[in-house]
């Protein structure tokens, strides 16, 4: 049997866990201390020597109040006697700020423990620098209180809200803009402000900011002051998620009551300047008189009916209204003449849609009603005028327009032609669906004609609806 082999010669020269251990500590650049139970340092690393400045034969004996500033050295010098005591109920670690040898200061944070060693008590402290740590958290106050004063004093009125519907923050413009002051604001959930017809569209206004699919980025609708009086606002909402799930939201509110006003004042001249022009155009034509205001007033009734958005059905109406402007360019005495029109007349007549672009083009206005007026006489299959341009190029606006005045001159005496009947309009259009006519205005068109009820717009004014109903459709 081998005999076992005694252990390794080099094994005797490794060195101890004590020595590993002591020179790890010496050379840690964090700072250690060792105190005793008066607090005297007995112990000091490279780490301290290079944070404070003292050599370790200056330290070693001196009191740990020695490396305090005056600011902090009477509480702490407390805490640590307490400590070093054995009676200190805290967490072990004090943060104060520290004294260098050349008298500058720095902040530092001590993590204090109590080893046995050799049966005698050692008080432990590790302590890092934490300037960097200071200075971050600094800067994060000083900008947390930019935005707390840039919130406070903002012109726009904001707010932040929990998802259980309670108004966590409000500033100073939001409690003018309502009429509260801030302490009454936070106590009234925002369910309460609304109207009740305007809840229901609200909700769903909201649903479809939360989905992907149909993004909106403000809400316009009414709410309660203090007084009980409505304003018009334009509401703006960011949704704050965490884990996929709806923690809360903020959003500013704007008042847009006067804006809104001035818009519908802008709207209703606009209106008015357009029936002043119809109407000059139609002095030219008495027997096409209201042709203009008809179609407009059919137009209208059309996009209604198809479900089309309220500003898209005013524009229609505008349409109708302006589309027949380039007839003001045509002789009255062609406009006027009984019988049949030569080629070099009907030529002129069709002039009409270029003249009226060339009127409108320049009208700088916010949609293209000058390729409207281009563009009504053109047919899905290329058959109209003045380019003969086919269906896929043709807006919706374009297809309404087309349909609208062919059914509203059709049933209209002419003085080259008498009013065709109600089987000729239908029959035009019947044969004319997907071929010269957009096939959903003429599904829309068709019952219109056979119940009567476009005969209803000859007799339909330009009324407004009442606020309610155009705020909450």
């Amino acid at each position: 049997m081998k005999e076992t082999e005694p252990p390794h010669k080099e094994s005797k020269a490794l060195p101890r866990t004590e020595e590993i251990y002591g020179a790890l500590v010496a050379s840690c650049r964090d700072v250690i201390l060792g105190l005793n139970r008066k607090g005297t340092v007995i112990f000091w690393n490279r780490g301290a020597e290079q944070s404070f400045g003292y050599s370790t034969d200056e330290i070693l004996g001196q009191p740990v109040i020695k490396l305090m500033s005056e600011k902090h050295s009477e509480t702490h010098t407390k805490e640590l006697k307490a400590f070093l005591s054995g009676n200190y109920g805290g967490t072990g670690v004090i943060e104060f700020e520290a004294l260098r040898k050349d008298g500058s200061t720095f902040p530092v944070e001590l993590s204090l423990s109590i080893e046995q060693q050799n049966g005698k008590f050692v008080g432990l402290a590790v302590g890092k620098n934490i300037t960097e740590r200071k200075q971050m958290e600094r800067a994060l106050m000083e900008s947390a209180e930019r935005y707390c004063n840039l919130f406070a004093n903002s012109l726009e009125a904001v707010f932040s809200a929990g998802s259980e519907d309670d108004v966590l923050v409000v500033n100073k413009a939001l409690g003018k803009l309502r009429g509260y002051c801030l302490e009454e604001l936070t106590e009234i959930k925002p369910t309460n402000i609304l109207p009740p017809e305007g809840r229901e569209y609200i909700s769903k206004q909201v649903e479809k900011m939360l989905s992907a699919d149909e993004p909106i980025s403000s809400i316009v609708h009414e709410i309660f002051k203090k007084d009980g009086k409505r304003i018009l606002i334009e509401q703006y909402l960011n949704f704050i998620k965490k884990k996929g799930t709806i923690a809360g939201f903020q959003g500013s509110y704007t008042d847009i009551t006067e804006r809104s006003k001035t818009a519908e004042q802008l709207k209703s001249s606009l209106i008015n300047l357009a029936k002043t022009v119809s109407r000059v155009i139609e002095s030219c034509d008495p027997y096409t008189a209201g042709h203009q205001q008809r179609v407009a007033e059919l137009a209208r009734l059309v996009g209604e009916n198809i479900g089309l958005t309220e500003d898209m059905v005013e524009r229609l109406y505008l349409d109708g209204l302006l589309h027949d402007i380039g007839k003001i360019s045509i002789p009255t005495s062609i406009l006027n003449k009984p019988g049949e029109l030569s080629e070099e007349e009907w030529a002129l007549i069709r002039a009409h849609t270029k003249q009226g672009y060339n009127i409108l083009k320049d009208a700088n206005l916010p949609w293209p009603v000058a390729d409207v007026a281009l563009q009504h006489h053109e047919r899905l299959d290329g058959s109209g005028y003045p380019d003969g341009i086919t269906g896929d190029k043709l807006s919706l606006e374009v297809s309404i327009l087309a349909v609208c005045d062919v059914v509203e001159a059709m049933s209209s005496h002419r003085p080259y032609r008498p009013a065709r009947t109600t089987t000729d309009i239908l029959k035009e259009l019947k044969g004319g669906r997907r071929t010269k006519y957009d096939a959903s205005v003429v599904d829309v068109m068709l019952p219109m004609i056979e119940s009567g009820e476009f005969k209803s717009v000859w007799n339909r004014r330009n009324s407004r609806n009442t606020a309610t109903e155009s705020l909450y459709p």
